[in-house]
């Protein structure tokens, strides 16, 4: 762990040389060029780790983080400039401003699912907001930890920016590390424990967890948009997104009209009949073994408990393959509806009075996402006033996230503090506060 110790020491020791306002867009603008120069290693190591196409590769992994830079480098100056505030008739003769200033050195730990994306956007934060970082990508798509390594040492200097690889020991290691701010994605369960890490030191944090995002879809709906929206998003990544449609509340009026749908809507996106939808290699596969059986296991556990297969429910364990799948008939007690599911599976609960979406949302509550499908406007705000999460789709899943302009993250077990655009620089950031006496004579 020595060499942990290392690159924690040399960028501690260059903190009092804060980046001005051009190197750090100077920085943004290498990384974009070193994420170019290694777009082909990408892809491949991708497809190695993940099965991922490089249609999907190139619109969810490389684009968005093009936007994020483009987005942070036009907005930087202004981002930076101190923001006066107004002066109270007591402070007469005084100014006030507030100030952004780095928060020093931050820890960034990302997960597999998006490897490329969900290192690098903190990161164009981070380096926005002129701090110091050591980032460390998954164990779980090792090939393109390797590639993200290389991006990063080409585009910034060692003091400014490192990436370390390695398991849950190095992880561990890093987080007893006195940083000013840790960045984590991944589950709940790891994000308590980096929580309380932290917490030894004072660190404030970033959380971006999960859990089960809703989709609600009432009579009102459009029901060809709102199946083939939730068919994408559910399918997206194999459906190993974090914000992926977790589950489906259907009012039971268009149930069966919804259920038609999306298994049409699937089969225009991955071909008719069981074989070419479990291998179409437009579609990424489970990221090891252990998450395959844990979804196998799911779709096991809810038809024995009763629920029907609508399409899909099979297989393939040599190639860590699952066909996207839907049940119906499902209930609160299948453990499908216990965890985060992960995977291409989409359990599908009918509902009859809107009390009842409530009702079962409220067993795995703060989403870190939640969707409507529904005109009726005055339905849709009553839901969202009960059901608080980190963010919102109406008509729509998971594009939020796309938006610089919208900060990102989720509440309470999905996660804390937010992530991107200006969000993202001022959660990296000290907003530091400044009283300035402009006389001198006491009032």
């Amino acid at each position: 762990m020595e060499h942990l110790l290392t690159a924690f020491e040399t960028q501690r020791n260059a903190l009092q040389n804060v980046l001005t306002a051009s190197e750090r867009r100077d920085m943004l603008g290498r990384l974009w060029k070193s994420v170019l120069a290694h777009e082909s290693e990408l892809v491949r190591a991708l497809a190695a780790d993940l099965g991922k196409p490089r249609e999907e590769v190139h619109l969810q992994e490389i684009y968005p983080v093009k936007a994020e830079i483009a987005h942070a480098r036009k907005h930087l100056r202004g981002w930076m400039a101190p923001k006066p505030t107004p002066t109270p008739l007591a402070m007469l003769g005084t100014r006030s401003l507030v100030q952004p200033e780095p928060k020093g050195q931050l820890l960034i730990i990302s997960p597999w699912n998006f490897p490329v994306i969900l290192t690098l956007r903190p990161l164009v934060s981070a380096l926005a907001a002129g701090n110091r970082v050591i980032l460390k990508p998954s164990e779980h798509t090792p090939e393109t930890s390797k590639v993200l390594s290389s991006i990063v040492e080409q585009a910034v200097p060692a003091d400014v920016a490192t990436v370390v690889l390695g398991g849950p020991e190095v992880s561990a290691k890093l987080t007893s590390l006195p940083f000013q701010h840790i960045c984590f994605t991944g589950g709940t369960n790891i994000g308590k424990k980096v929580m309380k890490a932290a917490a030894e030191n004072l660190a404030s944090v970033t959380l971006e967890l999960g859990g089960k995002s809703p989709a609600v879809v009432d009579a009102t709906a459009h029901l060809g948009d709102a199946s083939r929206r939730l068919a994408w998003g559910k399918c997206l990544n194999n459906g190993q997104v974090c914000i992926a449609p977790d589950y489906a509340l259907v009012e039971d009026a268009v149930a069966d009209r919804f259920l038609t749908e999306v298994a049409r809507r699937i089969g225009e996106m991955y071909g008719d009949g069981e074989e070419a939808q479990l291998m179409n290699p437009q579609r990424s596969r489970m990221v090891n073994r252990h998450h395959w059986q844990r979804v196998v296991g799911l779709i096991e556990d809810a038809v024995e408990k009763g629920a029907r297969v609508v399409l899909g429910g099979h297989w393939n364990e040599d190639d860590l393959r699952i066909a996207p799948t839907v049940l119906d008939g499902v209930t609160v007690d299948m453990k499908v509806m216990q965890e985060e599911i992960f995977g291409p599976v989409l359990p599908v609960l009918r509902w009859q009075d809107a009390n009842e979406v409530n009702q079962i949302v409220a067993q795995n509550p703060h989403p870190l996402a939640m969707y409507f499908f529904s005109k009726n406007d005055a339905a849709v705000e009553s839901w969202m006033r009960a059901n608080p999460a980190g963010t919102t789709g109406i008509n729509e899943v998971i594009l939020q996230v796309a938006q610089p302009d919208l900060p990102f993250g989720g509440i309470q077990t999905s996660g804390m503090g937010r992530t991107g655009g200006h969000e993202g620089f001022k959660q990296f950031s000290n907003m530091h506060s400044v009283v300035r006496q402009q006389t001198r004579h006491n009032i």
